[in-house]
């Protein structure tokens, strides 16, 4: 086989679409496999798929009238987290065995990421490119049944429904994210760029009631009323004293810089929106991508709850940033960057040893996305100063 065939073989979305498939696959069978884990304590019950035990445990509470945001340790580790809604659709899975219902998970959110990179605004091949890039972070998720695939492929399709002009769908794209994880709203932001600003605004609201209501198959108006009131109890007290693999874990493990997280925020949030401030650039589809991409990295970097997993939408807005942009040696270099220490550095390329005592410790993951964030919104605000 000759260069060139190999490169129309690898170049085939039906090969990765596969491979996707074949890994959601592989790595259910192999946790559901693995039995019960030890990793907290000797007398340790939870499973080594214990994500998807929550959300699924999540729609019984549901049902029973129990508090959705409180420990349940006779049954998992850890808490759950997301809105009613999402709870509510997890009764799709909720009743079948659970190597089928791992599976199906796994394979729902591999699906909706694959589809919403490969049918991205920019076409292939730059869509290929993304989607071989991303590979080894979409294991990294699926090994920890992650929703983090699903709300990528969401927010990677919002944008694309944006440049078709159809913001109902984008609107539902969005919101759907909010009620799994609520940063996901900052995406709304995008329609500063575009026309129909109100279409979008009333669509937004529209889906959001209805998305809302759903519970309301399993549970009463005030139950429902209830929960949603503990939710919004526990994501305002969700003050971690932990920085994860966020700019803060970077400040912290290199400059030993312990306090100003929220000033730090605060700080990536007008960084986020000084680009708005020059209109002339918004018919710009590059300064739009440009913008949507260092957003994918803001949501991740400034997320004092990062982990591992997550890093699957930061690095995806770098693919998107990296593949639809004119090559140059700075950018080859960043690619080959992000590339060896956000994706390589957690896996077994590298020895135990330096993974241990420099690359965690050091929170190594998150410094290329923090360098290509700040580099991508200084490039955004150079680009509007020099038209305006």
């Amino acid at each position: 086989m000759n260069t060139e065939s190999l490169q129309n073989f690898f170049s085939k979305p039906k090969l990765i679409l596969g491979l996707y498939i074949l890994l959601a696959v592989i790595f259910s069978i192999l946790n559901y496999q693995k039995g019960q884990t030890k990793q907290f304590s000797p007398n340790d019950k939870y499973t080594h798929y214990n994500n998807y035990v929550i959300f699924k445990n999540a729609y019984f509470n549901l049902k029973e009238g129990k508090n959705l945001y409180i420990h349940y340790p006779e049954k998992q580790w850890d808490l759950y987290k997301y809105s009613p809604s999402f709870a509510a659709a997890m009764m799709a899975l909720a009743y079948i065995p659970d190597w089928l219902g791992l599976l199906l998970w796994n394979l729902i959110n591999v699906l909706v990421l694959f589809y919403g990179v490969r049918y991205f605004i920019k076409g292939p091949p730059h869509t290929i490119f993304m989607l071989w890039f991303i590979f080894n972070e979409l294991v990294t998720s699926v090994i920890n049944s992650q929703s983090n695939l699903m709300i990528t492929g969401l927010l990677v399709a919002a944008f694309t429904f944006f440049e078709k002009d159809k913001v109902h769908w984008a609107a539902l794209c969005i919101i759907s994210t909010f009620y799994i994880k609520v940063f996901g709203i900052l995406a709304c932001l995008l329609f500063l760029f575009y026309p129909n600003k109100g279409k979008f605004v009333l669509w937004c609201i529209a889906w959001s009631v209805v998305i809302a209501l759903i519970p309301l198959f399993y549970t009463s108006p005030d139950l429902l009323v209830w929960q949603y009131k503990n939710w919004l109890e526990l994501l305002a007290n969700d003050h971690s004293g932990s920085y994860g693999y966020s700019f803060m874990g970077v400040l912290h493990t290199w400059f030993g810089i312990n306090s100003g997280k929220n000033v730090l925020v605060i700080i990536g949030l007008v960084g986020l929106l000084i680009p708005f401030i020059f209109i002339k650039q918004f018919n710009s589809f590059q300064y739009r991508l440009n913008w949507f991409a260092a957003m994918l990295i803001w949501l991740v970097i400034f997320n004092h709850k990062a982990e591992s997993p997550t890093f699957i939408i930061a690095f995806t807005g770098i693919a998107l940033w990296i593949f639809s942009s004119s090559k140059n040696n700075y950018l080859v270099a960043f690619a080959i960057f992000a590339f060896v220490f956000t994706s390589l550095a957690p896996t077994d390329i590298f020895p135990l040893s330096l993974r241990k005592n420099f690359f965690e410790p050091f929170a190594i993951k998150a410094v290329p996305c923090v360098l290509i964030w700040l580099y991508l919104t200084f490039y955004l605000i150079k680009k509007g100063l020099k038209k305006s």
